[in-house]
């Protein structure tokens, strides 16, 4: 079986940025184990991406041999010398060349005759998250998609303008012919009720997993801190959770207890979330930014506890890291979390303070809970791992490509 595999996500693999998150690595630990299986895969690449794809497969020795299928349309190679040739320039000289690649993409682009002749000799196109180019959709390729979340949809009027052809290119391409991945059972409701033409055989959940380098990693530590990790954006309810930390803290006497926040802030969330730090005292927060991925065991195993109150998540990755590493989770009881942490950890009402006040407080305070919750935790997170993943994955295709 030979597989395109789309490796746009994989294409920000030399940067330090928000790129480099949950999908990416989702990508990446898909890729991987697939490579372990030693399956037939050529790489292809939003045209954005083209020469970032190609630096990446020059110089990561994993992805050394792997094909990337040729862009051949000269427009589309413009706009990806473009997009590589600004990339250490000023941040708005960047975005004012990728919002006009956007709008090319999504307004003028058309199915390229000399792309498509190279797509006849694959059996299946496979996508972790982009949507296909106009030339694979039309092509007679099975396309096996996965679908993290319908976060767009339900955020319809509060996605910015200028990212919304973008997030909603991904929703307009889904149609009846092509077959879904979900990360949980609750994405894959969501998507058979705003997409009810797709049949339910043709959708299918693959639990994800989390990296081997997450494991429990203590080390003697001067500050008990309560840690998060995440986009620093509105959905991920931070305001909520920084807010209840300080009444939590302030309600109980506690002075030798921080709150640490990795995770890039989305620059439209940026001023109201140091507005509301303002608010408190800055000297309990300790903002981590974009964290290296080899510094994020120690940070979560040495942590007294995780936060994660999201209001909506297609999975949660990082509850699953939280748990391999031994650290105890707080986080929400809706959409997929609770599919996730199960009973290892507590679930709280997103918009309850008490609950949050009372999860703070029975974490810190009674140590044998917070014990038991990792235990649970170690437990729990063995139910889930990339090999199972793929191998679920790999055995859809295989029913499907028939």
């Amino acid at each position: 079986m030979k597989i395109l595999f789309d490796a746009t996500e994989l294409s920000y693999y030399l940067e330090e940025s928000g790129h480099r998150a949950g999908v990416f690595f989702v990508a990446l630990n898909i890729f991987r184990e697939m490579k372990k299986r030693q399956m037939d895969i050529t790489f292809c690449c939003n045209f954005k991406r083209y020469y970032f794809m190609k630096e990446v497969i020059e110089n990561v020795t994993e992805f050394n041999g792997i094909k990337l299928l040729e862009e051949k349309s000269a427009i589309n190679l413009f706009f990806a010398k473009l997009n590589y040739l600004v990339k250490s320039a000023p941040r708005k000289l960047q975005y004012a060349i990728l919002s006009l690649s956007r709008y090319y993409e999504n307004i003028f682009y058309l199915q390229n005759k000399n792309n498509a002749e190279q797509l006849k000799e694959f059996d299946i196109y496979f996508s972790p998250f982009t949507a296909p180019a106009k030339e694979i959709e039309k092509a007679d390729i099975k396309r096996f998609r996965m679908i993290h979340d319908i976060i767009p949809i339900l955020e319809a009027g509060r996605v910015p303008a200028d990212r919304r052809l973008w997030c909603w290119k991904i929703y307009n391409s889904i149609n009846p012919r092509d077959y879904y991945v979900t990360n949980s059972e609750n994405t894959r409701k969501d998507i058979l009720k705003y997409f009810p033409f797709i049949k339910e055989e043709n959708i299918k959940t693959t639990y994800l997993g989390a990296g081997e380098n997450f494991a429990p990693q203590k080390r003697e530590n001067d500050k008990k801190y309560v840690f998060s990790l995440c986009t620093l954006g509105k959905r991920k309810n931070l305001i909520f959770a920084i807010k209840n930390f300080f009444e939590f803290i302030k309600r109980y006497k506690i002075d030798d207890l921080y709150l640490v926040l990795g995770g890039g802030v989305w620059k439209k969330f940026e001023k109201e979330l140091y507005a509301v730090i303002g608010e408190f005292d800055k000297s309990k927060i300790i903002m981590k930014g974009y964290v290296k991925d080899g510094e994020l065991p120690a940070l979560y195993s040495n942590a007294l506890m995780f936060i994660y109150p999201s209001l909506y998540e297609g999975f949660g990755l990082p509850v699953l890291e939280a748990m391999k590493c031994g650290c105890p989770v707080i986080t929400s009881n809706v959409s997929s979390l609770p599919e996730v942490i199960g009973e290892a950890g507590i679930k709280i009402n997103p918009d309850n303070d008490e609950e949050l006040i009372e999860a703070y407080r029975k974490m810190y305070f009674d140590t044998f809970f917070r014990e038991l919750c990792i235990e649970r935790g170690l437990i729990r997170a063995k139910k889930f791992s990339w090999e199972k993943c793929v191998s679920e994955l790999l055995e859809f295709i295989k029913a499907k490509n028939v």
